[in-house]
């Protein structure tokens, strides 16, 4: 969390125990399905089990007036580099320009392990892995919208992965913030697993303007991030430093909320009304947070690796 006044306050065992639970998963008005992650009134929760594949109401991400896991084959595309596999047409057509480059790049295909799943499918999966799998109907694999790739992109420490990294958010690909190595879920972290929205500057548009209660989900406030980091110049391995650390403050979720205290938002900033001085809308507007962020970060640490070296420096966590 962040520091008032160079005050910390120490905590309990338990106490700590709390917070690094509650720096994701923020309290809930609304009961989240018992077997997924969703935002609820624009909330994340987590549920008992922990399951963290979805990490949106899977009504966000409907179309064409289909159910998840039940959209006609004639719908979707055949991925041309794995014509076993089908996603949204317009999901098949950005991996196919993707891959294409990809395939410049390292001189094979993208390899892909699986993309639409039909209920039946998530039925399967989630009687395979049990807690690993999304509740069946609430999977972005059921949209079509969610990619399982192989081929070094399942490895954290790999140039494919790193690649992806730097380069799939130029053709809508991104990495769910549950998914990173750095995530406060550690037990699911999946370098395997994309999601497709369509364009960055949709999902920036989403974060600040189109999203359900009032804001965004966690991996469009993460984008709507990188493009206002970029525009500060933080690029590289300052955004990446800025990445980790608000994942692991807040998992890029705009409404996460402190029970232990007043921390709260994207930056978790403590008291939260201090984001006041950066728009009047700082408990909605996940850009007024992070300009906020960004702003005492500069002020305090100069860039944001350095934040997020105090930051890992602390037990617990705060910068």
């Amino acid at each position: 969390m962040v520091v008032v006044a160079g005050v910390v306050v120490i905590l309990s065992p338990l106490l700590v125990v709390v917070l690094l639970v509650a720096v994701v998963a923020s309290a809930v008005d609304d009961a989240a399905d018992t077997d997924s992650m969703y935002a609820a009134a624009g909330n994340v929760s987590y549920s008992i089990d922990g399951s963290t594949f979805v990490d949106v109401d899977a009504n966000d991400n409907a179309w064409g007036g289909y159910s998840n896991g039940q959209i006609p084959p004639g719908e979707l595309c055949v991925l041309a580099a794995a014509p076993q596999h089908r996603a949204r047409c317009d999901a098949s057509e950005a991996f196919a320009r993707m891959a294409s480059e990809f395939r410049a790049a390292f001189g094979n295909d993208i390899a892909v392990t699986d993309a639409y799943r039909s209920y039946a499918e998530q039925v399967a999966t989630k009687r395979a892995k049990g807690y690993l799998a999304a509740t069946p109907g609430y999977s972005n694999h059921g949209w079509g919208l969610a990619f399982d790739l192989g081929g070094g992109i399942n490895d954290y420490g790999s140039v494919q992965y790193a690649w992806m990294k730097s380069n799939g958010h130029r053709f809508g690909f991104f990495h769910p913030t549950w998914a990173e190595p750095s995530s406060p879920d550690y037990a699911k972290s999946e370098p395997w697993h994309w999601q497709y929205v369509p364009t960055a500057a949709e999902a920036a548009a989403q974060a600040t303007h189109g999203a359900p209660a009032g804001g965004g989900t966690p991996d469009a406030n993460r984008e709507l991030g990188r493009s206002m980091a970029t525009s500060r110049g933080w690029t590289a391995g300052e955004w990446t430093c800025l990445e980790r650390l608000w994942t692991g403050e807040s998992g890029w979720n705009h409404r996460a909320d402190n029970p232990s205290s007043s921390a709260y938002g994207i930056p978790q900033s403590l008291p939260g009304s201090k984001m006041a001085a950066a728009g009047d809308d700082w408990e909605t507007n996940p850009a007024t947070q992070i300009t906020w962020g960004m702003a005492y970060i500069a002020d305090r640490y100069g860039t944001p690796c350095k934040a997020l070296a105090a930051w890992t420096s602390r037990s617990p966590h705060w910068y």
